[in-house]
């Protein structure tokens, strides 16, 4: 047996990482193989070349766009994927319970941890001059907010002060942003017109800092979750405040997790929704981002689901549970 870990130096060091490795890999495994990731590419050549030489565990240190690279290159490789978070958001390992905070711990259960498969999600987008992109995602896409929010983050802010750079950001944003048109399809079904200033796809529902926005959203229930954002005036904004603050209470969060809560319920400033494919088409172009990442401006995207498609290494006491607490 041999681990292939994928690695960003600029957000962790090696020989930091290399220590907690040899002391947590199996004494039977043979050295693990090390692979770089480059400024000019998101990991997809180092996650490559770790399948390539035919690993049996793949790690992966860095941010959510390394993750996401590998969540979706590992699905065909049939290799389990152990997440060392070393960004700022790290919303996989949120979700699944990995603890962020610990180098050690989340080493540990990369070797020791149980084995769960996930959904993985896959967006197409149709950008204003026609043409046409896809990308896989773990947690979450959407235009609106979010997307604007990220754009606007200022970069060197960000490796100060870490996630607290998207709150700088936000408050900038928020008061300019624009509604749009947009008509949307569930499995086929109706279609719907609605104003909207953001629209969230989710396959996980906690994103930065812990924060629910998606509080149904379920990692491994072939399921993705939508949200429309509409709210009318700063008091829609209040009663989107409300349901985000709702949904992040302790005890919300316990009730939901021992199926005591019913789903969350849709109102006039925030609507959802829950489907297997989605298509959205847009009066007006809008960024999008992709688990943290602006791919580009759409007018149009679909989004779908691969069930089980990935396996991952979760903490043994989070290995069946939904969204963490």
């Amino acid at each position: 047996m041999r681990a292939g870990i994928v690695y960003n130096p600029i957000k962790i060091d090696r020989d930091e990482l290399a220590v907690r490795v040899e002391s947590a890999q199996p004494l039977e495994w043979s050295e693990p193989v090390w692979f770089e990731t480059s400024a000019d590419d998101a990991g997809e050549a180092a996650v490559r070349s770790a399948l390539d030489a035919g690993v049996d565990l793949l790690l992966v240190a860095g941010g959510d766009g390394t993750v996401r690279v590998a969540a979706d290159a590992v699905t065909s490789a049939h290799v389990p994927l152990a997440i060392i978070p070393a960004g700022t958001g790290n919303l996989l390992a949120r979700n699944l319970g990995i603890d962020v905070t610990s180098l050690k711990n989340a080493v540990v259960n990369a070797f020791e941890g149980d084995e769960r498969e996930i959904d993985l999600g896959e967006l197409e987008i149709e950008a204003p001059d026609g043409t046409r992109s896809k990308h896989a995602f773990a947690v979450m896409v959407g235009f609106g907010l979010d997307a604007e929010m990220i754009e606007k983050t200022d970069e060197e802010l960000k490796k100060k002060v870490g996630w607290l750079a998207y709150v700088d950001a936000a408050g900038r944003v928020i008061s300019g942003l624009d509604k749009v048109r947009v008509q949307v399809r569930l499995d086929g079904g109706r279609t719907t017109r609605s104003t909207v200033n953001t629209m969230l796809i989710g396959n996980c529902g906690t994103v930065t800092n812990g924060i629910v926005v998606l509080p149904d959203a379920v990692v491994d229930d072939g399921m993705l979750d939508i949200a429309l954002i509409r709210p009318q005036g700063a008091r829609g904004w209040l009663q989107v405040a409300g349901y985000v603050a709702r949904n992040n209470l302790l005890v919300t969060k316990l009730l939901r997790r021992t199926g005591h809560l019913g789903r969350q319920r849709t109102g006039a400033a925030l609507g959802y929704g829950q489907a297997k494919e989605t298509h959205a088409r847009l009066e007006e172009p809008r960024a999008v981002q992709v688990d943290g990442d602006v791919v580009g401006d759409a007018i149009a995207l679909r989004a779908g689901v691969r069930e089980d498609a990935l396996v991952v290494r979760v903490p043994h006491r989070r290995s069946h549970e939904g969204v963490a607490v």
